[in-house]
């Protein structure tokens, strides 16, 4: 009964993020589109692309191997991981942050200062402590000094946009806001956990980092495919960078909604007894492929009046884009659990990276093509290939190394 209530608590902290976090970004969005300008919503939306990619390399994999060696530390040795993992993050941040600030500026030249600020404000939560606080189970911590900060500089920073009419003050105030959640955050951490010291060296940096190049590689090669499109889009279809970011942000939302479905479904599979973690994975997987075909039918049917709603009628998504994206969506969804949740409990994460490197193969050979011969549409159906790609490897994996040997 007690382990329900833990259950409860966490998933009820996590929902609470996913909730307040889905609220600001819808909020935020037609602010920027109607104020700021249709252009300017595509700068923001290009320079938070490129920082997509770098956060991944910037995060150095803690985002995703850090809430299980958190929590497998005892309590003396936890101050001095984080520090650390913060330490390593930063040095990273400075040259992914040069690197990707010249690419945006490449891709952006006509709004330099926006495209910079924007993106530094989505290059930050790679600094972010979320995992820590994943993995000492602290859900509350989660939303108080992680998410709540970052979210009152993206709901401040449109509420001067809408006052002022300049986007700058948007940008400025959600960077500010990601700086105030990391420095609040690691002021608990640090503040809660004592035995550690202040070690800058970078040598020692760099040995830490190559801890994590599996999980560092697994993620950047995801993220290419995943963020690769709007570039793509900006290249060769600028025109339409403004329609194909408003589509990829609601799809965005409707993924970063089932969060927290999918940690409890991390919590969910693993179990001491074989055959119930085996009943476990088949369970979960089921009701996902279910969830998350219901899922993309609903953002097909959705997304066109939805992005008509948050644009206030300047932006208009073709039911030809929202199926093709609704498909892509449908994939993630799935895979997001069959990926994380299945196939980890059952320790082949070499399977899951080598989904998504199939995932962007397909991707990095067809996305230019498709936008040069078909327009947006190719780009969008190039995108669900490649989840499609990524769900099907992982899938085939399942029944031939999980399901049918149990069997």
């Amino acid at each position: 009964m007690a382990n329900v209530r833990g259950v409860i608590r966490a998933s009820s902290g996590y929902g609470l993020s996913v909730v307040t976090g889905g609220i600001v970004s819808v909020a935020v969005i037609p602010v920027v589109i109607i104020v700021a300008g249709a252009h300017t919503w595509a700068t923001i939306a290009v320079a938070q692309g490129v920082a997509g990619f770098g956060m991944v390399l910037a995060s150095a994999g803690w985002g995703v191997t850090g809430p299980t060696e958190t929590a497998q530390l005892t309590d003396d040795r936890r101050g001095q991981y984080y520090l650390d993992s913060v330490v390593s993050r930063s040095w990273l941040f400075v040259g992914v942050a040069i690197v990707c600030a010249v690419i945006t500026l490449i891709l952006v030249p006509s709004q330099p200062a926006i495209g910079l600020l924007a993106l530094l404000s989505a290059l930050f939560p790679a600094l972010s402590a979320g995992f820590f606080f994943v993995g000492e189970h602290s859900a509350i911590r989660f939303l108080l000094l992680e998410t709540l900060p970052r979210q009152a500089g993206s709901l401040v920073g449109a509420l001067l946009l809408f006052v002022t009419g300049n986007a700058l003050w948007f940008v400025v105030i959600q960077l500010l806001g990601g700086v105030a959640a990391t420095a609040m955050s690691s002021a608990s951490i640090l503040g809660r956990y004592s035995g550690w010291r202040v070690d800058l060296s970078l040598s020692r940096a760099i040995l830490r980092m190559r801890e994590h190049i599996p999980a560092v590689s697994m993620s950047a090669v995801s993220t290419l495919y995943v963020n690769l499109p709007i570039v793509v889009v900006q290249i060769f279809l600028p025109q339409l960078t403004a329609v194909y970011a408003l589509a990829e942000r609601i799809m965005r939302l409707g993924l970063y909604a089932t969060r927290p479905y999918v940690q409890i479904a991390q919590g969910y599979v693993p179990r001491p007894d074989p055959g119930e973690q085996l009943h476990r994975a088949k369970r979960i997987t089921t009701l996902t492929v279910y969830l998350g075909l219901a899922g993309g039918i609903l953002y097909a049917a959705a997304s066109p009046w939805v992005g008509s709603l948050l644009s206030g009628g300047t932006l208009h998504i073709d039911y030809a884009v929202s199926c093709t994206l609704a498909a892509a969506l449908a994939a993630m969804l799935i895979s997001q659990v069959t990926g994380f949740a299945v196939l980890t409990t059952y320790r082949m994460t070499a399977a899951l990276a080598w989904s998504t490197v199939a995932g962007a193969i397909v991707g990095a050979l067809g996305l230019i093509p498709a936008a040069l011969t078909v327009g947006l549409v190719g780009v969008t159906t190039v995108l669900a290939l490649s989840e499609i790609m990524v769900l099907v490897y992982q899938l085939i994996v399942l029944r031939r190394r999980v399901f049918r040997v149990a069997q």
